[in-house]
């Protein structure tokens, strides 16, 4: 309100832009304003684009409304400039206010050009809507005069600080189904207040509100199903869409898809506001099932498939939209499914959380006082570097929990072959795999060096806190982790790691028999892996290429590196086997083909044809 005053009795320049999306209060600030201004005595002329049409003269026609009675002598420009200049001449500040702009943007030139400079001076001009004022508003005359405010989802202390409800479980859940959203709270609340409960099915209620809401903006029907599509994944890709629809989507109509107001720009592209991904895709189970089902797998498919690609290296963000899409069949099928993984957060920690990490570090040497210097310290974490110190955090900002790794690299070799926990590994490397590892300059594999929660009673935060975490350092390389904890073997073995009975240890305590673990994604086994991850959750890919030919595993490594045009000899040290070898798995593949060479393998496996 401070910005809206300060304009009111002219301490400032005249336009603001208020911006932000559906639900975030937009509407009532505005009536805010107009009571605020009428207390001043200024007159307050407040157009909703949403009920007039897009052209200039409806909006003069519905502002000159508000002003009083029209001459029937002059344009209503003319009526609507003559009466501000009666009000100029008596020293009465005025304001005009435009709610959902976003309906008005293509009058953007107009507004710029034409109608803004025959005002007054003395005008106060808002626009409201879901987007800032474009770059065009930036390079022009009127960018100095410009303030902006932007409206955004409630924090949780802000949510806790003001509402009130009647069990601190219903205030939990209100606030993770309404992501902050003022819109959505006020309707949870009235909600639950009318039928004295919040259950799902007035949460599917509010979703359903909210997707209605939001997609008010959206005045061709030929959008939503590419809209419904985005809601696959994190990130939103013009050929994933396409692969999803099976149909084009041409550039412009992507360009429309991503100028919404629910859609936001990433480094790494776009995605869709986190309220109306979740909130879309509860309404679309809920009404299309089979349909939502037959997207997602198309969509997972698209995913295995484009990390199968010769010529494409696997990225964090790849393996992250896999495993974001397996998430919902991850959570039924663990014992924590009262949990919704999708509350927390991972990142690498920062100077500032020193005092969120302590009580790990404490917990940590309290739990192995036996073990001889087993147990991370601050020093070891600075040495390690806070990159890799990975936070866990709630929809709240609270941390949770913490992962520190260490990546696996000439640089750290000598670290892990002498520090307790990892030399019982790293100490009997073959001299294959040291050669390996002494000429990786990057990680060529991590070491999960540590995985805790702040509260032993709530596993599921540590299924959620694995789950983060695998995106992160799942690589063409090898995973190695160490505990005595049987919880944390167990759930280590659940996520397909493999024990190495000859690295087990007693580094944390003579009587403390520690098991080793290793996950090994060399040669090109990762995709692999995810298969059989998924498999291991229910969900069965098999639509791969290689799927619909009867190969070995070793096989279907073969048969990818040829189809990438490797030789056989590059071939054999890749999967650590002769020339000779990759010679009898080649004919054994052409005799299941009945083919015989490498060319026509390559066009059966792609797709292509053999005369």
């Amino acid at each position: 309100m401070n910005t809206f005053h300060r304009l009111l009795i002219g301490e400032s320049s005249g336009i603001l832009s208020i911006y932000g999306h559906s639900g975030t209060g937009k509407s009532e600030l505005l009536m805010h304003y107009r009571l605020k201004a009428r207390d001043k005595g200024v007159p307050f002329y407040l157009v909703n684009a949403q009920f007039t049409k897009a052209d200039p003269s409806s909006f003069l026609q519905a502002l000159l409304e508000q002003m009083g009675p029209p001459s029937p002598s002059v344009s209503p420009l003319e009526a609507i400039r003559m009466h501000m200049q009666h009000l100029e001449k008596k020293g009465i500040h005025f304001v005009i206010a435009i709610d959902s702009y976003e309906h008005y943007e293509k009058l953007d030139e107009w507004f710029r050009q034409s109608f803004l400079p025959s005002l007054p001076s003395s005008i106060i001009f808002i626009f409201c809507g879901r987007n800032p004022l474009n770059t065009y508003w930036k390079s022009s005359i009127w960018h100095p005069f410009i303030q902006t405010i932007e409206l955004q989802a409630l924090t949780y202390e802000q949510f806790n600080a003001t509402i009130e409800t009647s069990t601190e479980a219903q205030l939990k859940k209100i606030w993770h189904c309404s992501k902050g959203n003022p819109f959505a709270i006020s309707h949870l609340i009235y909600s639950s207040n009318k039928e004295g409960k919040l259950d799902d099915r007035l949460v599917q209620a509010t979703y359903q509100n909210i997707v209605r809401e939001w997609l008010r903006e959206v005045t061709n029907d030929r959008m939503l199903p590419y809209i419904e599509a985005a809601s696959f994944g994190v990130q939103i890709h013009q050929e994933k869409i396409e692969a999803i629809l099976t149909n084009t989507l041409s550039r412009k109509e992507f360009e429309q898809l991503i100028s919404y107001s629910f859609v936001e720009e990433t480094e790494t592209g776009w995605k869709l506001h986190p309220l109306f991904h979740h909130a879309l895709k509860m309404d679309l189970i809920k009404r299309k099932p089979t349909y939502y089902h037959e997207l997602w797998k198309r969509a997972l498919m698209y995913c295995r498939t484009y990390m199968e690609q010769h010529d494409h290296v696997i990225k964090t963000n790849d393996i992250n939209e896999f495993f974001y899409l397996l998430k919902e069949r991850m959570v039924q099928s663990s014992p924590f499914n009262n949990e919704n993984i999708s509350m927390y957060s991972m990142a690498s920690a920062h100077a500032e959380d020193w005092t969120e990490i302590q009580p790990f570090l404490m917990k940590d040497k309290e739990y192995f006082r036996e073990g001889e210097n087993s147990y991370l310290s601050l020093e070891a974490l600075k040495e390690i570097g806070l990159r890799y110190v990975k936070l866990l955090r709630n929809e709240a900002g609270k941390v949770r929990g913490m992962a520190v790794m260490i990546p696996i690299q000439s640089s750290t070799l000598e670290l892990l072959k002498t520090n307790p926990v990892t030399k019982s590994y790293f100490y009997n490397l073959s001299s294959f795999e040291e050669k390996r590892v002494r000429k990786a300059k990057l990680p060529c594999g991590w070491v999960i060096r540590y995985l805790n929660i702040i509260d032993k009673n709530k596993k599921e935060e540590l299924y959620a806190l694995l789950y983060h975490l695998l995106p992160l350092v799942l690589t063409e390389g090898i995973l190695v982790a160490s505990t005595p904890v049987a919880y944390y073997q167990s759930l280590l073995e659940r996520f397909r790691f493999k024990e190495i009975p000859e690295a087990s240890h007693n580094d944390y305590g003579s009587h403390i028999r520690s098991k080793t673990y290793e996950l090994d994604l060399k040669n090109n086994r990762l995709p692999q892996y995810l298969d059989t991850f998924a498999q291991a959750i229910g969900v069965t890919l098999n639509s791969t290429p290689l799927d619909r030919f009867q190969f070995t595993p070793r096989e279907k490594e073969v048969a990818t590196l040829v189809i990438q045009g490797k030789s056989n000899a590059t071939i054999a040290n890749e999967l650590s086997l002769t020339e000779i070898t990759v010679k009898k798995h080649l004919t054994r593949i052409y005799a299941k083909l009945d083919i015989k060479n490498r060319t026509e393998l390559t066009k059966i496996i792609l797709g292509g044809r053999v005369n």
